[in-house]
């Protein structure tokens, strides 16, 4: 009998011991600050028709920042989507940008070489744009629907030159990781960039989306990849 009780209460011990790792091993479930939107369903008429924010485009706007820097999301579970827009003449010249949106949440414009970044928990989002008129939203938005896995990184394009867009998806284009690194490469960071996890650092839970901002660009900072024009001196000869 002294022998059952004691083996009983060593597959006690072990269940529980068993129990408390299975419990610290599961990742902890991450949730939104962004609305939440069936993309089952088409954009709606108030995505379509409302009043709004606006941002001017490459041509008014020539801030620089600093180049492409692949980052760390402050929660090993949260998905990295990366924004970006490259150099071309046809961005540079553009007066009024288009806005984009996640979750119906307005997030900043890509101007011309441009990139930011946005950490979300895993799950899909619906991301989306329409260029207003001045406040007046009344185009038709296009969209992509995005399905991002815990821990992953992902490139989103936004290219209006692309002559195979989609009627649906319009400028949006999801990269291959290689090829995204390689053109996001070269973009600058203009804007800040946004955590929509809800869980902060602590655990705690947040409701709104945590800004995150650049650091001050500063010009000394950039590599010189082309040597600079100097006027030939006929004393050198």
């Amino acid at each position: 009998m002294r022998y059952l009780l004691l083996s009983l209460c060593c597959v006690g011990v072990l269940t529980a011991c068993h129990s408390t790792s299975q419990l610290k091993s599961e990742p902890e479930t991450l949730t939104s600050t962004l609305p939440k939107v069936d993309v089952n369903q088409e954009p709606g008429i108030l995505d379509q028709y409302h009043v709004g924010g606006f941002s001017v485009g490459g041509w008014v706007n020539q801030k620089l920042g600093q180049y492409f820097q692949p980052i760390q999301p402050q929660n090993s579970q949260a998905a990295v989507v990366y924004l970006y827009r490259p150099d071309s003449r046809w961005n540079q010249q553009e007066i009024a940008a288009a806005n984009i949106f996640i979750n119906g949440k307005r997030i900043p414009s890509l101007l011309n070489n441009h990139y930011y970044w946005v950490e979300l928990p895993a799950g899909t989002y619906r991301i989306s744009t329409s260029r207003p008129l001045t406040v007046f939203h009344f185009q038709e938005p296009k969209y992509i629907d995005m399905t991002v896995d815990a821990g992953q990184s992902y490139y989103l394009k936004y290219d209006e030159e692309n002559p195979a867009r989609k009627e649906r998806t319009g400028p949006f284009l999801i990269m291959q990781e290689k090829i995204g690194r390689n053109e996001i490469a070269f973009t600058r960071l203009k804007s800040s960039s946004y955590n929509f996890v809800a869980q902060d650092t602590s655990g705690k839970i947040r409701h709104k989306p945590q800004e995150l901002k650049p650091a001050k660009y500063d010009e000394k900072s950039d590599v010189l990849l082309v040597k600079p024009f100097k006027i030939w001196n006929p004393m050198t000869w």
